[in-house]
């Protein structure tokens, strides 16, 4: 999960997500952002991040602004906690990336609409 000797651990919080994600969940890191910054991989926060966007992967009384809300601070936190104190510049450089040109309508759009299986491979549920 890391690829820099310095980098942190993922929070256990993140740990325990990433482990109750199914695995046939599939995610595109953060979209069109690059999943890796100087040696630093962001894309297991990333995949959390996806993994909290996805309207099958909820109960559909869920996905609120709230929750939207929760989601971004989650990803932000587990930035930060994956950079050394020195490299905590690059969470605003890499958030404000995510915000312009990730996936702008990639919340709570995994509705009945996009057929039996969302992008991230998730079926409908009955």
């Amino acid at each position: 999960m890391t690829t820099r000797a310095c980098q942190l651990a993922a929070p256990v919080s993140a740990v325990l997500t990433l482990a109750g994600i199914p695995r046939g969940f599939m995610d595109d890191g953060c979209s069109n952002s690059p999943d890796e910054w100087f040696q630093f991989n962001f894309r297991w926060a990333c995949r959390i991040h996806d993994w909290r966007y996805c309207t099958r992967c909820h109960p559909a009384d869920e996905m609120t602004q709230t929750h939207r809300h929760a989601a971004d601070k989650e990803l932000a936190a587990n930035i930060r906690a994956s950079l050394p104190w020195r490299w905590g510049w690059l969470r605003y450089v890499y958030l404000f990336g995510v915000w312009r040109y990730g996936g702008v309508n990639a919340w709570n759009s995994c509705g009945p609409e996009v057929g039996t299986m969302c992008r991230h491979g998730m079926p409908l549920r009955a």
